[in-house]
């Protein structure tokens, strides 16, 4: 490289460093008389200025016989070092941000140089600066190197817990508007409510899709903000051909209004005469017949599962109405769902003796069922009466109610208490709720759903007449007002059309 010539070509503080450098040193020469001139020393006589080849130094002296300032500062090779700093600067340069004005790193000084630092000065080295865009902070990513360990399992802990976080609130919400869209799907049905009793009186008048009907000169119209679970207990037949036979013995519709947080749950007896499809082993359509709805489950095949066709049956009771999300469960799961959540308080509307030890519970006595005792009381009817199954369903809507008055305040200190009760019934369950669908519902049942007390249970009723078995035939009148009363919301006005 180079070399430069003389000291206006060195940097600004470079030679600043260099004056003072100078100053101090004659600072420190002891006082001498004036002496007489001397003689000029020959040019051939005078001490050469040399240097070490390779060392990197700067030596300022002073002629102790004239006393007279001689500049033996040796020019060193361009090795794109700009100026000095003191050597305290070096111990601090890499421990701490730079606080000079250079623009590089602290050159890595050797031995010579350490050594020649003692004097006072050290090298520092030039880098390019780099040319940042607009905007843009140069950072010590360093720092994070020089950190305690501690403190780096924190930072990188806490952002894997925000990512985690911020990803799970994504999917949370991605779920959640797949199931309300899925859940509020109302397109493309049709309700044909009959204009007539079984007399042939005109009772009812509807518009095409029957989303508004009037009945009894008030206009009802479809909720749509409703979300409808259909809950099937499935059981084995008790008697005769039907001990084998999956039946769905327990059917309670769910309807949760999303806006106001209002529930209705409706029961429909087993006994009650529907409309039936039936399919053969191979899953083969063969026809449609008018049976008790407790056989539509058990007379499902192929692809369509006995919760799919018992909720196809309840859709034809009430008129084509669009009922299509389901949760069937084996009865013998509700064992575990009771002593899951610690047993079910509720005051006995029966006397019956407790298949676990023996002890008599009285109607009108406040127990908590636990285990084969939850069983027995939601299941036992007594065959030989006709309307058995309407006690049974009294004691089920009591039993529920207590469940609901013990599951909705766990749910909402700790949502994961629904969590633990699907993964206890699933293997006995059938449903159509995917997984967006139930983010969707358990959401809405933490946010909107009021106190269980306040759930409103509606039966489905009619008169009980002994067939092959026992048979619940439902008026028309008596279905539909029960169906305008679940499922639809009144109007203030009257369409002119329906007039």
């Amino acid at each position: 490289m180079k070399q430069q010539d003389n000291m206006t070509d060195q940097p600004r503080r470079y030679r600043a460093q260099v004056k003072r450098a100078a100053k101090v040193k004659r600072d420190e020469l002891p006082y001498q008389e004036p002496t007489a001139p001397q003689k000029e020393i020959p040019k051939a006589e005078a001490e050469p200025v040399t240097a070490k080849p390779g060392e990197n130094e700067i030596e300022l002296a002073s002629d102790t016989r004239s006393g007279e300032y001689v500049d033996k500062t040796v020019v060193l090779p361009d090795e794109s070092f700009d100026y000095v700093v003191p050597r305290e600067t070096f111990k601090q340069h890499n421990s701490r941000r730079h606080v000079s004005d250079h623009k590089g790193n602290t050159k890595t000084a050797s031995v010579e140089e350490q050594a020649q630092a003692d004097e006072g000065y050290i090298f520092v080295s030039r880098k390019r600066k780099r040319k940042h865009k607009k905007g843009h902070r140069h950072h010590h990513h360093h720092k994070f190197k020089h950190l305690a360990t501690w403190k780096k399992v924190l930072i990188i802990t806490v952002s894997v817990i925000l990512a985690l976080m911020i990803a799970f609130a994504g999917t949370f919400l991605i779920l959640r508007e797949i199931g309300r869209r899925s859940m509020h799907d109302y397109d493309g049905f049709e309700v044909s409510t009959p204009s007539a009793d079984e007399k042939g009186n005109q009772i009812v008048k509807a518009d095409n899709s029957g989303r508004v009907i009037t009945y009894n000169g008030v206009s009802y119209e479809l909720n749509e903000n409703l979300i409808n679970i259909d809950f099937i207990g499935v059981d084995e037949g008790i008697s005769g051909d039907n001990t084998a036979m999956e039946m769905s013995d327990a059917i309670y519709t769910m309807a949760i209004d999303t806006e106001t947080g209002a529930v209705k749950i409706l029961g429909v007896s087993r006994d009650t005469m529907a409309d039936v499809d039936l399919y053969s082993d191979q899953g083969d359509f063969i026809e449609t017949q008018k049976l008790q709805i407790a056989f539509s489950y058990a007379y499902a095949g192929g692809d369509v599962h006995g919760g799919e066709n018992t909720t196809m049956s309840l859709s034809r009771l009430f008129y084509g109405l669009p009922l299509k999300n389901y949760f069937a469960i084996n009865m013998k799961a509700l064992v575990t769902l009771n002593d899951t959540i610690g047993g079910v308080t509720l005051v006995s509307s029966m006397t019956f003796t407790s298949p676990i030890d023996g002890r008599t519970i009285n109607e009108g006595e406040t127990v908590t069922l636990h285990g084969k005792e939850a069983d027995y009381y939601v299941r036992h009817r007594d065959t030989e009466k006709l309307d058995s199954n309407n006690d049974r369903m009294q004691r089920q809507q009591e039993y529920i109610r207590a469940f609901m008055s013990s599951i909705v305040p766990a749910a909402k200190k700790d949502i994961s208490v629904i969590t633990k009760l699907y993964d206890e019934i699933k293997v006995n369950s059938d449903t159509s709720l995917d997984l967006p669908k139930i983010t969707y519902i358990a959401s809405t049942a933490l946010t909107k759903l009021r106190n269980a007390s306040d759930i409103e249970y509606v039966s489905l009723k009619g008169p009980i007449t002994m067939g092959e078995y026992a048979e619940m035939n439902v008026t028309n009148e008596e279905t539909l007002k029960t169906m305008l009363h679940v499922f639809y919301t009144p109007l203030a006005e009257v369409p002119d059309n329906l007039k």
